[in-house]
């Protein structure tokens, strides 16, 4: 979170820019311009192609997240970074055929953008502005008005069929998904549409590195591949833990046994608590309201930062997501994953009843996911 900037908010999303992303840049001010010899008017352009098609890219993603918010699902940002997009929500459409309108709004996005760059380019074709087809392929590697509208034609038909690929976790693995769970379910729809985008990520790695025809090895290629696989293994593990948390609930979870501290407390008092044996999890109450929190990680930095006699008030979280006794665990989870706490606190009727961890939650899906294997032999 500390990496990224906040460029606005779209219906409550916030839009923010991975500082990664800046790195783009100077490549693109690089490759367009000075590498290519067009000095100072091709940086301008890669530059300028570049903003425009991550605008491309946020249009794509807010066409998931508004979906998804038709169906009730809460997006909390849109997230770029230097390999793409990603809409952080904090659960997924409940039904598979929501799922499958959320997935296909993304590619249609972009497809739609095609359209009237496609009817420019077929009436430069019609006026002789483009002659013949080598003269397409040279007008794509020039900065030039027509390049541009070549480029930013091409790049989003191929975002498009690049996110229909049916692996996760592109769209389209959860197109396959969302088909497949209309007949099997959830969680084994999941499995088959793993597999698939697993034999089509080996598939990409090996034409990478050992391509056909004497053709020339593509390293990028295979990175995808590996890429692909892993957001494969990643979505399959998601399922099983939503599956395996997704009845128990947050009171069955709840540490009750944190502590609360006034804003006027220093460190030194979490610090007492916690070698008292209290866990490290300390809500910061003020007027009976909880107005902060205070994890261990918090401290850890606090102490480094400003030493054991800092005041609490100055030092702890705000504006943090919360969950009530009654809430799955498996919600739990996804919002800890899509806000990037590892401990949210459990209030109900506006009183703060203590803290379910990541650390709590990974200990009882492995009890639990060790008796549901133990009752299947």
């Amino acid at each position: 979170m500390g990496w990224s900037l906040t460029l606005g908010t779209v219906r409550g999303i916030r839009i923010k820019l991975h500082l990664t992303f800046l790195l783009l840049i100077p490549w693109a001010a690089y490759t367009w311009g000075f590498g290519d010899g067009e000095g100072w008017t091709g940086a301008i352009f890669g530059i300028a192609l570049t903003v425009t098609l991550f605008m491309c890219v946020v249009l794509h993603e807010l066409a998931h997240s508004l979906v998804a918010m038709r169906y009730g699902v809460r997006v909390r940002e849109i997230e770029l970074s230097p390999i793409g997009g990603v809409s952080k929500m904090d659960s997924m459409p409940k039904k598979p055929y929501q799922e499958l309108v959320m997935a296909l709004s993304g590619p249609l996005v972009n497809l739609v953008i095609a359209i009237p760059l496609g009817m420019l380019i077929l009436s430069m074709l019609v006026t002789g502005l483009i002659r013949s087809l080598g003269h397409l392929v040279y007008l794509l590697g020039k900065p030039s008005w027509q390049g541009f509208i070549l480029n930013l034609f091409a790049s989003n038909i191929l975002l498009a069929l690049f996110n229909l690929l049916p692996a996760f976790p592109m769209d389209g693995g959860r197109v396959l998904r969302s088909v497949l769970a209309l007949g099997m379910g959830q969680r084994k729809a999941t499995r088959w549409a793993v597999r698939v985008g697993q034999v089509l990520a080996i598939l990409l790695a090996v034409v990478g590195l050992f391509p056909p025809g004497g053709m020339r090895s593509n390293p990028i290629l295979a990175i995808i591949g590996l890429f692909v696989f892993a957001g494969a293994q990643q979505e399959e593990r998601s399922s099983e833990v939503l599956a395996t948390l997704g009845n128990l609930r947050v009171s069955q979870a709840v540490i009750t046994a944190c502590q609360a501290l006034a804003p006027g407390d220093t460190l030194e008092s979490a610090l007492e608590h916690t070698m008292r044996g209290h866990p490290a999890c300390f809500g910061v109450v003020e007027g009976g309201q909880l107005i902060g929190l205070l994890g261990q990680e918090d401290i850890t930095a606090a102490l480094e930062a400003y030493g054991h006699s800092v005041r609490v008030g100055e030092v702890m979280r705000t504006g943090f997501p919360s969950v009530s006794p009654s809430d799955s665990l498996a919600e739990a989870w996804q919002l800890m994953a899509t806000s990037g706490q590892r401990a949210l606190p459990v209030i109900q009727d506006g009183q703060w009843l203590g803290m379910v961890t990541a650390q709590q939650i990974g200990q009882i899906y492995t009890l639990v996911a060790a008796r549901q294997r133990g009752q299947r032999i």
